[in-house]
């Protein structure tokens, strides 16, 4: 038995296919996407290792993303007072240049590594607690976006 669709059923399951498709397509990208992911967060903690922050633990999520070259991106943390701190950046391997910059919550910069390289770290320890920001820009990348990490260590 056939049945006949109006125009407004139609319209709804040509939407309902639309969005099943999208959500399949962006599924498929993530899904390759995991081996920079994967690189990123190893990087991660091999570079705080290598800039002698072993001894510190990981204080915060660890921030991953991907930025285009030329962009930037706002990562708002909590510190303490009385706790050193060890902020430390990576990028994949499409990535020639990343730098972080830390601001207190009046907008002030309390340190910035801007080096010409692609693991960028910073020391702060802050006299008071509260809201700081890391600022992180993507300098060079050779690629339409590089992934990036960035982890808050403390002692």
């Amino acid at each position: 038995m056939l049945q006949a669709f109006s125009n407004k059923q139609i319209k709804n399951l040509t939407a309902s296919a639309v969005f099943a498709v999208l959500s399949l397509t962006s599924t498929v990208v993530r899904a390759n996407d995991g081996p920079y992911i994967d690189q990123v967060k190893n990087q991660l903690f091999r570079a705080a290792f290598a800039s002698g922050l072993n001894g510190y633990t990981l204080t915060h999520e660890p921030t991953i993303d991907t930025l285009r070259e030329g962009r930037s991106h706002y990562i708002n943390v909590n510190l303490r007072a009385g706790i050193s701190y060890g902020i430390v950046g990576v990028c994949d391997s499409d990535c020639q240049d990343l730098d972080i910059s830390l601001y207190d919550h009046r907008g002030n910069l309390i340190a910035s590594d801007l080096q010409d390289d692609d693991i960028p770290m910073i020391s702060f320890n802050p006299s008071r607690s509260g809201r700081y920001q890391i600022q992180v820009d993507m300098a060079n990348c050779n690629a339409n976006t590089c992934y990036y990490g960035v982890g808050v260590f403390g002692q």
